[in-house]
């Protein structure tokens, strides 16, 4: 009995050993945390009304207002005014809203309810700055950081939030390196909580501005990440963001195909309380529609846009419809109606924020260019143009900046016109550097990415290696003790160790050698990426940067060696009507046709490219002007002599020439040689067009 009673013994003894060192094993191994956020004091069944995006906001609201007059707990109804107040800020109840998040901010000061004193404030903030009212958004802001600062960094989602809201304040004023540095910060707090939500909110807020400052590639790295990590979380409102905001980038890199596609896609993520967003990517698909010339479509989608708009009663929301519509009505040729849906936005121009202002102000300049009132029209360009450049949109800048030389032209201040062409060549160079290097920038993302995921894994891994070492080290000290058995079974484990770490060894060579064989494969990409952003798709022909850097190149040797070198702007005649009565893949088909009949003509040295839409250069070294009016009246005649065959129509085709040569007008740069071009083209067109003009007379 004796025997049996030790040998019972020391199995509980060995039981127990082994548990301890799994333990300490375990221990060892798991992660420490970053850091957490702090419980709530919220009722579980206000979190998830406020969370409700199925239901339409006047449903939501009627359950909280049954709440907030039934529930007895006063913490409980204190909560329920907040959510109240959100719903009325959805239904564009604006005044309501900002009532009621102050007795929730009171009720919340009282019952000594911290989380839901910041979020009114939070709430508050949020309403405040989509209406433009910086000065008391700031003063709320104020508040909020005393309340981070008094915190400690307790409380580190709401230094993240706080973040936000100033980011989006610095944004709204045009304040764009400010608010970028604000919205980072929050990131990389919300990357610590792993909150994919909202750092997919953050990211699509960072590739906004990324979008409005001309930097696309890293704008779609920014919405890219953020789309799948919204549709990781399950965020259907900010997947629908996201969608919008990649669509608007994709038709500002002139891709209005994928632009309405993604477009179309956001609008099937938008639920039922999310109006604003629906209101939003109406209006965006009406303007990508409009540019594809699916004009039934376009009006569809503008209509639901003012009827959503008019629905809501917000003047933001009425703004941009009534301002998308404006544009619609423009490109139908519809002058008076642009006119009355521009008169109607500007009924709410004081209650909106400067960006709404400017984008209605230029609407307006577009309206009264159309009607031919030149001199107003400059007016109202030059005036939205202080504007643009306080908030600091770079495409919107770059759109004005055409709108404002073609008025210019028009009431005969060419020097004018010379100088803003000038700064509108220098933005447009500075973003289509960046359009053209955007796949090679998400390809060195994308590689980067996976770079950094190895190099973790990698460090995870001789992590685990250490604390291995660790546990055998225990492991064996207690063998020493425990006897032949707990040594048996330690020997067990260590080998089993062992085969781990080999495991691991080998996932570390292969995930190197994974890394080589990206690197190889991004060095053999760049050349090819780099003739795809020198190339125009469609012809296959040089495109705007490619044309312009060998410009530069000639220019430069040529006042070197003496040469001259005369450039020639074709621009095909009345091309879009070929795009209204026959299509788009007409369109496509003569400038196809144009490329090849250009390349079968001119000389195997001359530099052929397209300059945008149907607009052709042509560049010769070393020739004499009258040569180059010799060349060019080949062109206008092989042009105009045969018809383009599409689809058995025949379309007939004549193309408008201008002519520059750096000789005659002692250029040494491109900006004088291309300005003398496009005057001469102007010439051209307003002379009876399938002609040839010189800057020479």
């Amino acid at each position: 009995m004796k025997t049996r009673f030790l040998i019972g013994s020391g199995k509980a003894a060995l039981i127990r050993t082994l548990c301890l060192c799994f333990g300490l094993l375990l221990l060892n191994l798991l992660p420490a945390p970053a850091f957490a956020t702090t419980p709530t004091t919220e009722p579980a069944d206000i979190a998830a009304l406020r969370a409700s995006q199925a239901r339409s906001a006047a449903d939501l609201r009627l359950q909280a207002i049954k709440l907030r007059n039934t529930v007895k707990d006063p913490k409980h109804r204190a909560w329920a005014a907040l959510a109240l107040a959100e719903f009325e800020n959805d239904l564009e109840n604006a005044d309501a809203a900002l009532a009621m998040l102050t007795q929730a901010y009171n009720e919340a000061e009282n019952l000594k309810l911290d989380d839901l004193k910041f979020l009114s404030l939070n709430a508050r903030s949020t309403i405040l700055v989509n209406r433009g009212r910086s000065d008391e958004t700031d003063a709320v802001l104020k508040e909020m950081k005393a309340m981070v600062d008094a915190g400690g960094g307790a409380r580190p989602e709401w230094q993240a939030q706080w973040l936000d809201q100033r980011g989006v304040l610095e944004r709204k004023l045009g304040h764009f390196d400010s608010s970028l540095d604000y919205f980072r910060q929050s990131l990389g707090i919300y990357r610590k909580l792993k909150d994919p939500a909202n750092m997919a909110r953050e990211l699509n807020s960072i590739g906004v501005i990324h979008g409005r400052t001309g930097k696309f590639s890293d704008a779609v790295v920014a919405h890219t990440e953020a789309l799948e990590l919204s549709r990781k979380a399950g965020d259907r409102a900010e997947t629908a963001r996201g969608l919008r905001m990649l669509g608007v980038l994709y038709r500002n890199l002139d891709d209005e195909e994928l632009g309405s596609q993604s477009l179309l896609e956001g609008l099937a993520y938008v639920e039922e309380r999310n109006v604003r967003e629906a209101i939003t990517l109406h209006g965006e698909l009406s303007k990508s529609l409009t540019l594809l010339d699916r004009m039934s479509e376009a009006e569809y989608h503008a209509q639901q846009a003012v009827k959503l708009s008019k629905l809501s009663g917000s003047p933001p929301n009425r703004v941009n419809s009534y301002a998308r519509m404006a544009e619609l009505k423009l490109a139908q040729g519809k002058i008076d109606d642009a006119d009355y849906w521009t008169k109607l936005g500007f009924e709410s121009f004081n209650d909106v924020a400067i960006r709404d202002q400017t984008l209605l102000l230029f609407t307006q300049a577009k309206v009264s260019a159309a009607r031919g009132q030149s001199e107003k029209a400059l007016k109202e360009a030059q005036n939205t143009l202080v504007n643009v450049r306080k908030i600091g949109d770079r495409i919107l800048e770059r759109a004005v900046l055409d709108l404002l030389a073609e008025q210019q032209l028009k009431v005969g201040d060419a020097a004018s016109a010379y100088i803003t062409r000038k700064e509108h060549q220098a933005l447009d160079k500075a973003l289509s550097i960046d359009m053209a290097a955007r796949k090679i920038s998400a390809l060195e993302g994308k590689l980067e990415r996976e770079r950094s995921e190895a190099e973790r894994a990698m460090l995870e891994r001789d992590n685990a290696v250490q604390a291995l070492t660790l546990s055998r080290q225990r492991l064996l000290g207690m063998a020493l003790i425990a006897g032949l058995a707990v040594l048996l079974v330690i020997a067990g484990l260590l080998y089993w160790r062992y085969l781990s770490v080999k495991r691991s060894e080998a996932e570390i060579s292969a995930s190197r050698d994974k890394l080589a064989k990206m690197h190889t494969s991004l060095i053999d990409s760049s050349a090819a990426l780099e003739r795809v952003a020198h190339t125009d798709a469609l012809t296959g022909l040089g495109n705007r940067h490619a044309l312009t850097k060998k410009m530069e190149q000639c220019l430069a040797k040529g006042t070197e060696q003496r040469r001259g070198i005369c450039i020639q702007l074709l621009d095909l005649d009345f091309f879009k009507q070929i795009n209204d009565k026959h299509g788009h893949l007409a369109g496509d088909a003569v400038l196809r046709e144009v490329a090849a009949r250009l390349t079968a003509t001119l000389p195997a040295n001359t530099a052929i490219g397209r300059w945008g839409g149907e607009e052709f250069i042509l560049l010769f070294e070393q020739i004499h002007h009258a040569d180059a009016m010799a060349i060019a009246e080949k062109v206008r005649q092989v042009i105009a002599a045969t018809p383009v065959i599409f689809e058995n129509q025949s379309i007939h085709i004549s193309t408008s020439i201008g002519i520059a040569c750096n000789r005659d007008l002692n250029a040494h740069s491109t900006d004088p040689l291309l300005a003398a071009a496009d005057a001469a083209l102007y010439r051209a067109k307003n002379n009876g067009r399938n002609r040839v003009e010189t800057s020479a007379g």
